[in-house]
């Protein structure tokens, strides 16, 4: 016999009715929110999820983009490497590079020995830090009911020959597994707010 499921008790039938004006509440805040206001969310506990994750499959440095409210660009609003100061703040073209292109279809990419010849790579960020991107793995980032962005993590051309391995299969589960964490802590954090819990 399958035991109960004790959250079933949690819930409260007379509070699904509000479920669609929460939703709404913070689709419009979203909407009339800058991508650098939204990335004020992303607290301590997924700023570790995030870096643990790129260290833990070899990158040299991870970003985290998010989309504007017309759709139009992405911003880089967290870098963890020693660039982040003149990376947080790029806007990359919907329509132009391989973020955007994860952005676009919505699924995960991963990419080695990247270089000028890679059709699918926009080098405008490469050649503003002086660095080149030897590979790269990126993934749809969700939260908020929705599309939101883009998680990527590259290999730079910068670190020891023996350390650009490149990316697997595992290291793409392993992005997916930290962007669902952060979903999570996200879509937590926007309900804490959302109904007075939490005061930010």
């Amino acid at each position: 016999m399958k035991p109960r499921n004790r959250l079933n008790f949690l819930k409260n039938s007379s509070f699904s009715q509000y479920g669609t004006d929460v939703e709404s509440h913070i689709e419009s805040w979203i909407a009339s929110s800058r991508p650098t206001d939204i990335a004020s969310l992303l607290d301590h506990a997924c700023l570790d999820v995030l870096t643990q994750t790129f260290e833990h499959i070899g990158g040299s440095e991870g970003t985290v983009w998010l989309s504007d409210a017309s759709g139009q660009q992405l911003t880089a609003v967290l870098n963890s490497g020693p660039d982040a100061k003149e990376i947080v703040g790029f806007e990359q073209p919907i329509g132009s590079g391989i973020v955007s292109m994860v952005y676009c279809q919505q699924q995960p990419y991963c990419e080695n020995e990247i270089g000028t010849e890679t059709a699918a790579h926009d080098d405008t960020l490469d050649r503003q830090i002086h660095k080149s991107t030897h590979a790269m793995v990126a993934i749809p980032f969700y939260f908020a009911f929705g599309l939101r962005g883009v998680i990527s993590c590259v290999q730079l051309q910068e670190k020891d020959a023996d350390e650009m391995g490149g990316f697997e299969s595992a290291d793409i589960e392993q992005m997916l597994k930290a962007g669902n964490h952060v979903e999570r802590l996200l879509n937590g954090k926007l309900l804490s707010v959302a109904l007075g819990f939490d005061e930010c």
